[in-house]
Order: C-alpha cells, then structure tokens, then sequence
C-alpha cells in the first residue's frame, strides 16, 4: 500500500480555502457585510482549486506509474471505473440537489443567479448530466449553489485521456512538459484572438472554458509525481530543501498582493510548482517542518470531497438562518458565529454523506484496484 503522510491535512485546508471565499461571497449576495474584494479572500478559493488540480495529477499519476510498474501495463478500464465509483455517486446526489430540490426554497435563492439559471434549465441541466459544468459555467453562468462542480469536470476530462499517456508514453517526462508547453500556447493564442474577438459571446465563452481548462496544472502534478516515482536525486535534493519550501510558503501571499494585472492569465502556473514543492515535502521528505500527519486532519482529508461539494449549498442555508442576527451582533461574534456554524455543518453533513453514501461505492472501487492507496479512499 502507499501512503502519503499529510496528504489529507493539505486536502481539508485547500477545501477550506475554497470555502473562506465562498462564504465571504455569499454573505454579499445575502446582504450582509462581506470582505471578498480582499486580494487574499479573493484568491483563496482559486488557489484552493489549484491546489486540488496538482494534488490530484500527482496522486493518480503517481498510482499508475506504481501500477504500470508492478502489473506491467495500465489497465484502463479499471481505471475509468475507479473514477466512476470515486467520483459520480456524489456528483449526481449533488445534482439533483442543485436542479430538482435547493430551488423549491425561496430562502436561500442567489438573486442575481436565477434569472439565467430558468431560463437555461435544460441545456445546462444536460451538460452537467454528460459531466460538461464547466462548459454550462461558460455558456450560461453558474448554476446556484452547485456551480463550483466546473473542478470536477475538467478533472474528469483530463483523465479521458491521462491514462493513456501515462501507459503509452515512452518519455513521460518529456510528453508531460510537452504538454504543459502546447497547453500554454494554445491559452496564450486565445488571450491574442481576444484583440480581435473580444466583445463576441461565442468567444468570451470560448476563453472562459480554455481558461478554467486547467490541465496543465495536472499536468505538473504528474510532471512532480514521476520525478518523485523515479527518486531523481538532482531535483528532489532541491525541492527538499528548506529555503526553497520556505520561499514557496513565502511567495504565495506576495504573488497575490503583487502580481500585475497583466500577468494574471499565467500566474495559476507559477502556484502550481509552488503548491507542487509543498505537496512533494508533506509526502515524501521526512525532514521536512512542513508535518500534517494526524489522525483529525486525516479524517477531514478523507471526507474533503464532501466538503468541497456540500459547502456552498450549507453556506447558504447557514446565512439564510443567521442573517438576522448580523443587526444587533458584534461583528466579529457574529462572523465567528457564521464561519464555525458553516464548518461543523459541512463536516457533519460530510461525514454522513461518506458513511451512508460514497464508503459503498468506495469498498467496490476496491475490486478494480492494483496499487492500494492510504489516500485513495478521498482521492478526487
């Protein structure tokens, strides 16, 4: 079996960020005073989702190289099968729950969000049933309280054909920055169309969807985990060092308050080598001050797929039922009130979800698996 110690702890807090930026959102929509517009709040929940895009390359990339090693050959099949079992129980719970139930509750509507949400039912309701939501966001606007499953799909796309690289692949390291390369080229290409199609809808749409394409960020999650796999002396001696893990901790608050507007269209590449060298230390350098290793953490990080599904939806519903206290309540009571109310929901709402619904399909997922992972039980 393999096990990456801390893996879980650095899935709950990148779902935690992404739950920092929603709730501070959400509490504008609801009227009440919000801190959003911060940089930091601003960009955690992209970063969160950055972080799970690297994470998961590494993490599957590392389990089929472990596997083609082991078993001679990737099975592909088993595979595709072993994303079904992870990933679409709760994906399709959540869509029901999006489309056929939240909306009956005229509570904790999204004001500025319905609208385009009746008038486009149907066709986004279809593209989020063949695992398109990103390209319904692009198309048609988010979807209330389910919007950010757009991860989940571009994950799901990237490995329709990740697999195959990963067992066809003479060089992977080569095919990986290849990749990386082509992927940037194309997005700088659509970023030079933009001076002459810029104000069309079928290009702001077109540029949405490339743009929230972040394939290359799995891609150097793999690019990370064949190093790791192959124990290059050169380039791990460099990653576990301490000064470049401190850099990297460093850098990210400086990136966010002091990279310029025009650099922001890339900037999601640079995080993701620094989420990358984090990643690669809490896994595998037993030196490293970087530890996360423990048993609260790990049960959090096991159920973080829940967390990140459940949490906009319990948000709501949460500032929905609280919103009338923020009148007479010190401020920061009452943000302390919302922040730990919306956690202890979602952990709870999480945990039962695991327990009566995804632990199932996880226990068959284990039939189609060659390389056992302690991490694969919250893999996403």
């Amino acid at each position: 079996m393999i096990y990456f110690k801390g893996i879980n702890g650095l899935r709950f807090f990148a779902a935690l960020a992404v739950i920092i930026t929603h709730v501070e959102l959400l509490k504008g929509s609801f009227g009440l005073k919000h801190y959003w517009n911060e940089p930091m709040i601003f960009n955690l929940g992209g970063l969160g989702v950055y972080f799970f895009f690297v994470l998961s390359g590494f993490l599957i990339t590392y389990l089929l190289l472990k596997e083609k090693e082991k078993a001679g050959k990737i099975n592909i099949r088993d595979f595709y099968l072993r994303r079904i079992l992870r990933i679409w129980p709760l994906y399709y719970f959540i869509l029901i729950l999006g489309f056929f139930i939240l909306p009956y509750f005229e509570e904790i509507h999204i004001s500025y969000l319905e609208e385009s949400f009746v008038q486009n039912f149907h066709p986004n309701l279809i593209l989020f049933i063949i695992i398109l939501p990103n390209l319904a966001l692009a198309l048609y606007g988010a979807v209330p309280h389910i919007g950010h499953l757009w991860s989940i799909g571009v994950e799901e796309q990237f490995y329709i054909f990740w697999p195959w690289l990963v067992s066809k692949a003479k060089n992977i390291a080569r095919a990986l920055v290849l990749i990386i390369v082509i992927i940037v080229l194309v997005k700088v290409l659509i970023l030079a169309l933009g001076m002459f199609y810029g104000n069309k809808p079928w290009f702001v749409a077109l540029k949405l969807f490339i743009a929230m394409s972040k394939f290359e960020c799995m891609a150097i999650g793999g690019l990370g985990a064949y190093y790791l796999f192959k124990q290059n002396a050169r380039i791990l001696k460099f990653i576990f060092n301490r000064f470049v893990l401190c850099g990297c901790v460093v850098l990210i608050p400086l990136l966010v308050y002091f990279t310029p507007a025009r650099l922001q269209d890339g900037i999601h590449i640079v995080f993701s080598f620094i989420f990358l060298v984090i990643i690669i230390n809490v896994a595998a350098n037993p030196a490293t001050w970087f530890k996360l290793e423990n048993r609260f953490l790990s049960y959090l990080g096991k159920i973080s797929y829940g967390i990140y599904m459940y949490h906009f939806m319990i948000t709501a519903i949460v500032l929905a039922m609280l919103k009338h206290l923020a009148i007479n309540t010190n401020e920061i009571l009452f943000n302390c009130l919302i922040y730990s109310t919306v956690l202890l929901s979602t952990i709870l709402v999480s945990g039962l979800s695991y327990e009566f619904l995804e632990k199932r399909f996880i226990k068959l997922k284990g039939r189609y698996t060659v390389i056992k992972s302690g991490s694969q039980e919250s893999e996403n």
